[in-house]
């Protein structure tokens, strides 16, 4: 995710915004060079294809901002719907850390709390795993690797312990309440996260939009190149820009979970729990 400083206009107004506007460049440069060529047709063969009325893509390109706006909010919910899971979640290790401090002294437990977190981020992204060997203790590696659901097999321990501590008398019941909840805090966080990576936008809407700004897109210069002329090859490309911008980014946030520049900084957040939770054990030690 992008750190930035919106009152610093000109840094801000030119600072990248993302993979998407790099990968457009060419796709604005070729439809430029579409527009040019539609230019050329016309003045040594103006067709009736070029009397298209402006009206037609005005009341069209209605249509199309309606259903642009649509998607972005939908995408952006569910960005914001994610930033808030995530900030209920270091709040809930935070919080959940403390009481196992407060109440069982248990070093195992602290680190199924801290580990949590790294496994919860790599569920939702391609669950490749690939510090897992590094960060997990010892005693957990030979479980936690033969789990298929890492996250919940995490959750699944820490609510044996709980259980076993009651056993044992170590907690009180009042006190398992406490730890349980925060147990079903973390269960409820993983759900919510999940329904946003795992229900993407409906396919018919996602397709049914793009083919129709393509053939926006397509047909636009047809309708402007006539009152214009050269002047519609920047404007067209302008038209363009802003429009597949849109779209893309959308499709670059409705899945918040990525690494991509716009996405939610979970590797910050994981970093910063395991550094409270690392703070809390290390003054309760001392």
């Amino acid at each position: 995710m992008l750190n930035y400083n919106s009152k610093i206009w000109w840094r801000f107004l030119f600072k990248p915004s993302g993979y998407f506007f790099e990968g457009m460049l060419w796709s604005i440069f070729f439809y430029g060079l579409l527009t040019t060529g539609l230019n050329f047709l016309y003045a040594n063969y103006p067709l009736e294809a070029f009397n298209i009325s402006p009206t037609f893509h005005t009341v069209l390109g209605l249509v199309i901002g309606l259903l642009l706006v649509f998607r972005t909010n939908t995408a952006y919910d569910r960005w914001w719907e994610g930033r808030k899971q995530l900030g209920m979640l270091v709040n809930t290790t935070r919080h959940f850390a403390m009481k196992v401090e407060g109440y069982l002294e248990d070093v195992q437990f602290t680190e199924l709390i801290k580990i949590y977190t790294y496994v919860l981020k790599e569920h939702l992204r391609k669950q490749e795993y690939a510090e897992l060997d590094r960060l997990c203790p010892d005693w957990m590696k030979e479980g936690i690797n033969r789990a298929d659901h890492k996250p919940n097999y995490l959750l699944d321990q820490m609510s044996k312990k709980v259980v076993a501590a009651l056993k044992s008398g170590s907690i009180t019941g009042e006190q398992l309440l406490v730890l349980e909840n925060e147990i079903e805090k973390l269960s409820n966080i993983q759900g919510a996260c999940e329904r946003i990576r795992n229900t993407p936008i409906p396919f018919g809407y996602a397709i049914h939009l793009k083919r129709i700004l393509l053939i926006y897109l397509i047909t636009l210069p047809f309708g402007f190149v006539k009152s214009l002329h050269w002047w519609s090859i920047p404007l067209m490309m302008l038209v363009f820009f802003t429009m597949i911008g849109i779209e893309l980014i959308g499709e670059e946030i409705e899945d918040p979970f990525g690494k991509d520049v716009n996405d939610l900084p979970f590797d910050e957040l994981q970093d910063k729990i395991e550094g409270n939770i690392d703070e809390i054990h290390g003054k309760f030690k001392a």
